[in-house]
């Protein structure tokens, strides 16, 4: 189990001060064993560059050792891997929510529902992986390009996941969630240390993927409960409330038997671990390119000599709004927070991470939705004929119930946890504060309850749907960059840069 909580564990203790760990060796006060651990008092040079080898002996970025987060310098890089998966899974949620948008029913969003989750539970499986160890191997490359590869296959089959092909759905899945397996059984043979955390691991693959494939030989209307039943193993069960159990043993158990945390902390003596500020870096990346392909999906083509039409307005609307999302998420939320914010508690780290959750599945659904009222012919000034074959079929002369509603509602679920991931952050109050935290996180409750409510209005047409969603965005955000106040930033000194000649042979030009 990954512990995406523990950096607040280490806050709490004397010991806890998170210790300069170069490189993965044993610290000077334990024997060198296995070549895993790193020395506290010694500068280790970077492992060599092993790219070019089929097979590297693993090694642990991160760990949690006796009260105390050790980090390794390497624990910071970016791994290219990560990034390429994460544009392959914002694709593929993107297919999924097109996917259901083609066919507004609540079988569609229940179906929308059912093929997210795995895909969310396999990308964060390999950005755990790479997190956790380093090995940057041909091996390592391979697997994630075999996980890919399962991953393309599970999204081919997803519009008749209900019906034909969801056997073949499953197969791709469990394909993937047993090559993690096996990748996480050789770790815990390789790395002796970690071994029994990785074994946990293993069984909490194994035990879902019972239900999985008994809901293969199950009718479509029975098939349901063991669907649900698999999920809520891997995802409630284990990742959102696992990881706080686990944090829950090492600091909290001695309080209620001293004998059973003697015998816990023999057995679980390490614990791969991820610090939560690079966790919050891979997750804001992420949400980077899910708001990114919002934005793809309102470009339309157009065929009319005069293009500026109510077409071209909604598309703007919805451009504004994407980037005043982007603009509250990043700039508001997180740049005048405190770095260390998610870290003061076990609890608010993971209601920090799980809530991008439901964010992001309800972002995605309603920016798919939008990508429809974007060339709706509802209103005036959008004759359908300027548009070009492909997007006049899409164009529907009046919003459907269901359409409004998935536009709408998941509009204001996804800004709903916004504000509950702004909370969980726990922002401190600025010394130039206008307008306290916990008022602008309110307005934002409020305006996301006014977007959900918005479908009941059914005299509102596409572009009056959109306005509406948009301009209230916008004095979200203009309520927040006020509420904020100013920071007051000390003046650079230039006579701190180094000033030397360069040579014309140092520049890009070159002249």
């Amino acid at each position: 189990m990954d512990q995406d909580s523990s950096p607040p564990v280490v806050s709490e203790s004397p010991k806890s001060i998170p210790l300069p760990m170069p490189d993965t060796q044993t610290p000077a006060s334990a024997p060198a064993a296995d070549g895993v651990l790193a020395d506290e008092k010694r500068v280790v040079s970077p492992p060599p560059h092993t790219s070019g080898r089929f097979f590297t002996k693993p090694r642990l970025k991160q760990y949690w050792h006796d009260g105390v987060l050790y980090t390794s310098r390497s624990s910071y890089e970016v791994d290219t891997s990560v990034l390429f998966v994460d544009l392959l899974y914002v694709g593929i949620i993107a297919v999924n929510a097109d996917t259901t948008i083609e066919n507004l029913t609540k079988t569609a969003f229940l179906r929308f529902c059912v093929t997210f989750l795995p895909t969310w539970k396999i990308w964060s499986d390999i950005a755990i992986l790479v997190t956790q160890f380093e090995t940057d191997d041909l091996s390592q490359r391979t697997i994630i390009l075999f996980i890919l590869a399962c991953l393309v296959g599970y999204t081919t089959n997803i519009y008749s996941a209900f019906y034909e092909t969801y056997a073949q759905l499953v197969g791709f899945y469990l394909a993937a969630r047993f090559c993690v397996a096996l990748v996480t059984l050789t770790l815990a043979l390789v790395i002796p240390r970690v071994r029994p955390i990785m074994l946990l691991n293993v069984v909490s693959i194994l035990v879902p993927a019972i239900f999985w494939i008994g809901s293969c030989f199950l009718e479509e209307n029975t098939r349901e409960t063991l669907i649900w039943l698999a999920i809520s193993f891997e995802l409630p069960l284990k990742d959102m409330w696992g990881s706080l159990f686990i944090v829950w043993l090492i600091r909290d158990i001695p309080k209620v038997s001293k004998s059973i945390a003697g015998r816990l902390q023999r057995v679980f003596q390490y614990f791969p671990a991820i610090e939560v500020r690079h966790r919050s870096e891979r997750v804001g990346a992420f949400v980077s390119l899910v708001f990114g392909y919002s934005v793809v999906g309102i470009l339309y083509q157009s065929q009319s000599k005069f293009g500026i039409n109510a077409f071209y307005g909604k598309a703007v609307l919805g451009l504004v709004q994407a980037f005043c999302f982007n603009w509250i998420y990043f700039d508001v939320d997180q740049k005048y927070q405190q770095a260390k914010s998610a870290q003061r508690h076990t609890i608010s780290a993971a209601l920090w991470f799980n809530a991008h959750l439901p964010f992001i599945m309800a972002f995605t659904l309603s920016s798919a939705a939008l990508s429809r009222l974007v060339v709706a012919h509802d209103c005036i000034n959008a004759n359908p004929e300027t548009l070009i074959p492909t997007w006049e079929e899409r164009s529907e002369p009046e919003l459907t119930r269901d359409l409004r509603w998935f536009y709408c509602g998941g509009l204001g679920i996804a800004f709903l946890f916004m504000a509950v991931i702004s909370l969980a952050r726990g922002d401190h109050p600025r010394k130039n504060e206008r307008i306290p935290q916990k008022y602008r996180l309110a307005l934002r409750a409020a305006v996301a309850i006014v977007w959900i409510c918005l479908p009941q209005a059914k005299e509102l047409n596409s572009l009056e749907l959109i306005g509406i969603t948009s301009s209230t965005t916008v004095f979200a955000l203009a309520v927040d960059v006020y509420g904020m106040g100013q920071e007051d930033f000390p003046r650079e000194d230039t006579d701190q840069f180094e000033h030397r000649p360069v040579n014309r042979r140092e520049t890009v030009i070159g002249f």
